[in-house]
């Protein structure tokens, strides 16, 4: 093989990218994508931990009126007072977080918390009440605390207490919450698939700035990018360069 042709066979294989040596690019660059993938799995991994609740538990308390109203609105409207008349008081809350051993703020327990009332085609009204929290737990002993205290309040109502003349016939807790599995998967989850995108971009990067950078910074660049040893290699002389 001649000089000439040599130097073909050797552009040839530099332009053909290989699985060493981009293995050898990233060795060589190793802080840059360890760094990139160890920063996205740290931002994952606090992201799922302070993400916000991650178990939601229901309850339901069914109740009915001493007199049924007449029409649908008459009826979410009655549902709707009870309701009112029940959780407006600030002592029904500091019962609840009582009963359930909240030890949270007031407004961290009022955002956690979804209850609505509603009536049902056969007239029958139900209030149901979800809390979002970060043990499960935890969320279904507070939703069962508030479906439980508004049960016994509502069975207290008199008839002077609303404006339909009618009180609280009967009053139940219907389903009781139970601790749910998780609303998302868990932060550790996300710190690995953050950590695999992290080596993605930061092998990316690496190459990138590789091929900008264009040299070989030492022999072992060299002998990666050319197939072949560089130290101690013996020149190929064709015979016309000897004779010229």
């Amino acid at each position: 093989m001649t000089s000439t042709d040599r130097l073909g066979w050797q552009e040839g294989r530099r332009d053909a990218t290989t699985v060493a040596e981009v293995l050898h690019v990233l060795r060589g660059r190793r802080l840059l994508v360890v760094g990139a993938s160890l920063v996205l799995a740290g931002v994952a991994l606090l992201f799922g931990l302070f993400r916000g609740p991650a178990y939601t538990a229901e309850a339901v308390v069914g109740f009915t009126p001493q007199e049924m109203p007449d029409d649908e609105n008459a009826q979410q409207a009655f549902a709707q007072e009870v309701f009112s008349a029940i959780t407006s008081p600030g002592s029904f809350s500091e019962g609840v977080k009582a009963e359930a051993g909240w030890r949270g703020e007031s407004e961290g327990f009022r955002d956690r918390l979804d209850p609505e009332v509603s009536v049902s085609g056969d007239g029958g009204m139900e209030m149901r009440v979800a809390f979002s929290g970060r043990e499960p737990e935890g969320a279904a002993r507070v939703a069962n605390a508030y479906a439980e205290t508004f049960a016994l309040e509502a069975g207290r109502l008199g008839a002077g207490q609303l404006s339909g003349g009618t009180g609280i016939a009967d009053a139940r807790v219907m389903r009781r919450a139970v601790p749910s599995e998780g609303s998302g998967p868990p932060a550790v989850l996300y710190a690995a698939v953050a950590a695999g995108v992290g080596l993605l971009l930061g092998g990316g990067a690496a190459l990138s700035l590789e091929g900008r950078a264009g040299g070989w910074r030492d022999v072992r660049d060299a002998e990666v990018t050319l197939k072949a040893p560089v130290l101690g290699a013996i020149p190929d002389y064709s015979p016309a360069e000897n004779e010229g």
